[in-house]
């Protein structure tokens, strides 16, 4: 028996997986690993469909040092404007890809229109006044500099290299970041990187990736023969002249044709049905099944993401699966941080300029109007977190702002009776709960306390109506400003 070849013509992939002797553990080229991302139909998947998971909610920015939203909606603002979302999508998925990829940072100065050159630092307090960029490179453009050091003994031993290449330009370090897909492993030289740095996802599955393909050529078999008829017609005897034989190949042919809304007649010995392929149907089913859980296995994530599937329903399997695919998002969140980092910074800078921050002085003359710019970009810059929605409780989310409340409102009943006596002491602790409320990043609320602290301090108001303040002890002296901040807090809701 002759062996048969088939011509894929100019289908790269096919070519290469179905050619090419592919086993299992087979390590995968650049150029593979291109034609699994652009061309497989699992590539995207696997390579860019977690980023988008982890990416497909809008942070929650926070600066608690501000006395309003406004630095955070500025910063939203930049954020948008350069893009960094659609930047930390390429990183992640070009790494992915590749295992390893590469985010160039420039800027051109507008008025001589030159860029700063690659091996200068970009002055991050002049980023306003500059046009800066964004490049992301694969390892093909590195050219194998981003290979990591192999000498045990050295102190930068399987770290990022202090500079990179890219097309003959070297770039120093804070001028670029290296994103790798798992941490690279001694002496395990990877094609697809062209250096000794981190694994694509597509590392450990090429071979069930190529078994997924084979299964699709018998989908496309079955969907051939899915429309076959099986016709028993009663045959002409030996005897039968010329018409009987033309009669029955037009009913042949009729039968063919008959679609919808059409009648046809059969004799009594005659059957008409179609191809069985209920057996054909439930293994091609499992087949496919056993190849997506292998491939999932292989690429580190969970099933139900390649499956597209719904979450399993009762005993507490919907459950498990929830939480196993927000643990994996989790996971890459994690891995993206250092690009988030990144992005931060440089967001952080273009948004709060000099500009913005005179006008923030000039709108709190009385917080800003001593403060240097400098003084207050640090002060924004280190109360500044970001979270994920998803990250904040879920179902349970309302239960815990109610725990973080009471939290808060205990300590300041604690706190109070020690206080108590202090006018100062008092305000403070009315300022503590004051800044809590307002810093607690929640829209429980419509608006947020501004109580003028100072003027309470400075301004005593007269006592209650009777001529007494109402003591917060049995026997307690409280002074004026002190007693109305001790009947403030007894007002507060118990437990």
């Amino acid at each position: 028996m002759s062996d048969i070849t088939m011509d894929f013509g100019s289908n790269a992939l096919w070519r290469e997986m179905l050619n090419a002797p592919i086993l299992p553990g087979h390590a995968p080229s650049y150029e593979l690993c291109k034609l699994l991302y652009t061309s497989h139909p699992l590539g995207a998947k696997i390579a860019r469909m977690p980023v988008d998971m982890a990416m497909g909610e809008e942070r929650i920015i926070r600066i608690d040092a501000a006395l309003d939203d406004e630095p955070a909606k500025e910063f939203k603002r930049h954020w948008g404007f350069i893009g960094c979302d659609d930047i930390i999508a390429q990183l992640g998925t070009k790494a992915r890809v590749y295992g390893a990829a590469v985010v160039v940072f420039g800027a051109v100065n507008p008025k001589t229109n030159e860029r700063i050159p690659p091996d200068q630092d970009i002055p991050l307090h002049l980023l306003h006044e500059l046009d800066i960029y964004f490049n992301v490179v694969d390892p093909l453009n590195t050219a194998g500099s981003i290979t990591f050091q192999q000498d045990p003994n050295d102190p930068s031993f399987l770290k990022p290299p202090a500079a990179v290449t890219i097309n003959g330009t070297t770039y120093k370090k804070g001028r670029f970041l290296v994103l790798m897909n798992e941490e690279p492993e001694y002496l395990d030289y990877e094609s697809s990187a062209f250096g000794y740095s981190g694994r694509s996802s597509f590392r450990r599955c090429v071979y069930p990736l190529r078994s997924y393909l084979e299964a699709q050529i018998a989908n496309n078999q079955v969907a051939h023969k899915a429309g076959v008829l099986i016709a028993k017609l009663k045959q002409p005897t030996s005897i039968a002249n010329r018409a009987m034989q033309v009669f029955s190949t037009e009913k042949a042919e009729k039968l063919r044709l008959a679609t919808n809304e059409n009648a046809i007649t059969i004799g009594h010995d005659e059957d008409v049905s179609t191809l069985n392929l209920m057996n054909v149907d439930n293994s091609l089913r499992g087949v496919r099944q056993h190849i997506l859980e292998d491939i999932a296995a292989a690429a580190t994530m969970p099933a139900q993401i390649l499956k597209a599937e719904t979450l399993a329903q009762g005993f507490g399997e919907g459950k498990e699966d929830a939480k196993q695919i927000a643990q994996y998002v989790t996971r890459i969140r994690r891995w993206l941080k250092s690009i988030y980092n990144y992005c931060d910074v440089v967001t952080m800078r273009r948004a709060w300029n000099p500009g913005f921050i005179a006008a923030m002085r000039d709108k709190h003359p009385k917080e800003y109007g001593t403060k240097s710019d400098e003084t207050i970009f640090r002060e924004w810059r280190d109360s500044f977190s970001s979270v994920f929605p998803s990250e904040q409780g879920g179902e349970n989310a309302f239960d815990i702002l109610e725990k973080k409340y009471h939290l808060m409102l205990d300590t300041a009943r604690l706190l109070h009776p020690m206080v108590q006596e202090n006018t100062a002491a008092s305000a403070e602790l009315l300022a503590f709960i004051q800044t809590n409320i307002n810093n607690l990043g929640e829209d429980l609320f419509a608006g947020s306390l501004n109580i003028d602290i100072k003027a309470m301090m400075h301004n005593p108001s007269p006592p209650p109506p009777g001529g007494q303040t109402p003591p917060t002890s049995p026997g307690a002296a409280v002074p004026p400003r002190a007693g109305q901040v001790a009947a403030g807090l007894e007002k507060l809701p118990q437990d």
